[in-house]
């Protein structure tokens, strides 16, 4: 396996300029610092996102009890990711961002408890499916370290802005996969990493939340980028995301003009609904799933789809990505994709099931959604 290249745009430059043109602005308004007085909060609003994108279906409450050594009822590895989360996140100003001692030490504390190798790379192959159809194969086992070790080294003597070198070694784990396990979670934090690694304050910027209210676009850029063997598309992604997070913050009507000796405070988790959702709209006129990043719906043959109503195929398609990229779906995960009621989802979730497409596994609040064998 070799790296995907990357080169800087006018397009990438452009972004990366407004995002320091928007933090020399929240500077100029007063000390930036009291801008994010609830990064408590924000940091554990970061942590459940990170973790629901994986599909814990912990809680923000949940999560916060958990966080405060309350206790919780729920799932113990669930739980035990929360915890393993937090704890890798409350680490973010030890880590060295361009060593891979950090970087491994990071996945201990992020995994531990949880997979075998922890704090190690991965001595199996792993590939990330498409239903049953295998759409990006990590490197195998024996490239790891020195995949890892051009990525590191990249990164330390690179030229390129901060803002830039966190999206692109984001997405180079994530194109490696070095871990059996939490590689996203790791491909998420390590650019908080190294964005705090340039600016500090950046690690309280709630941008896991974000990648959460838009997982679609999320998988859409990996993917893209992916198959493009261009990075680029992901970097543009992530540096939109940034820079309308940040945005949305400076024009909180909670920052007013601040008076010497005024304190300033803004809301950790901003409103986020004015960035563009991309797993809205995706339904063409005619109510059939439409090609989504290269034929994701070529699984899913007329036969099947065209027993569902409008309805269900909206569900379908809010859900789709979500379980190309995972293999399975519980019921709310996609109450947060869909924003149906628990009982809604579950019917729609019934519905498909009887339609062929999906296979119900395990009973009760255990039990998750996965692919049928799409055969006619």
């Amino acid at each position: 396996m070799e790296l995907p290249d990357f080169k800087v745009t006018e397009e990438i430059e452009g972004l990366a300029l407004e995002i320091v043109e928007i933090l020399e602005v929240m500077e100029r308004v007063g000390d930036i610092d009291t801008l994010f007085k609830l990064r408590r909060a924000g940091r554990i609003s970061s942590i459940q996102s990170s973790v629901a994108i994986e599909a814990n279906s912990l809680t923000l409450e949940q999560v916060t009890d958990i966080v405060n050594g309350r206790k919780v009822i729920g799932d113990p590895k669930e739980i035990q990711e929360v915890k393993n989360a937090w704890e890798a996140y409350e680490g973010i100003g030890e880590y060295d961002p361009y060593s891979r001692d950090s970087f491994l030490e990071a996945h201990k504390r992020m995994s531990s408890k949880l997979v075998r190798e922890a704090g190690r790379f991965r001595s199996v192959q792993v590939g990330v499916y498409k239903g049953f159809e295998l759409i990006h194969d990590g490197a195998r086992p024996e490239e790891i370290e020195r995949l890892m070790d051009i990525v590191f080294e990249w990164g330390l003597k690179s030229n390129a802005h901060p803002l830039i070198k966190s999206c692109v070694m984001h997405f180079l784990i994530e194109f490696v996969h070095p871990f059996e396990d939490g590689n996203g979670r790791m491909g998420r934090l390590w650019q908080t990493v190294i964005l705090a690694d340039w600016k500090p304050i950046l690690q309280w910027v709630p941008v896991e939340t974000m990648v959460y209210q838009n997982q679609y676009g999320y998988y859409q850029a990996l993917h893209t980028s992916e198959e493009a063997g261009d990075a680029g598309p992901f970097v543009v992604f992530m540096l939109d995301i940034i820079a309308y997070t940040l945005g949305v913050i400076v024009r909180s009507k909670a920052l007013p003009q601040r008076r010497v000796g005024e304190t300033v405070s803004i809301p950790y988790l901003p409103d986020f609904s004015g960035f563009p959702d991309n797993r809205k709209g995706h339904i063409d006129e005619t109510g059939s799933i439409p090609d989504r990043a290269g034929a994701l719906t070529d699984k899913i043959p007329d036969i099947f789809t065209d027993k569902l109503t409008k309805g269900e195929k909206e569900f379908l398609s809010a859900i789709y990505l979500y379980l190309c990229e995972h293999g399975e779906i519980n019921n709310y995960r996609a109450q947060t994709l869909t924003g149906k009621s628990a009982d809604s989802a579950k019917k729609y979730l019934a519905k498909l099931v009887s339609a062929g497409l999906l296979q119900a596994v395990g009973n009760n609040k255990a039990r998750v959604y996965r692919f049928a064998d799409f055969t006619t």
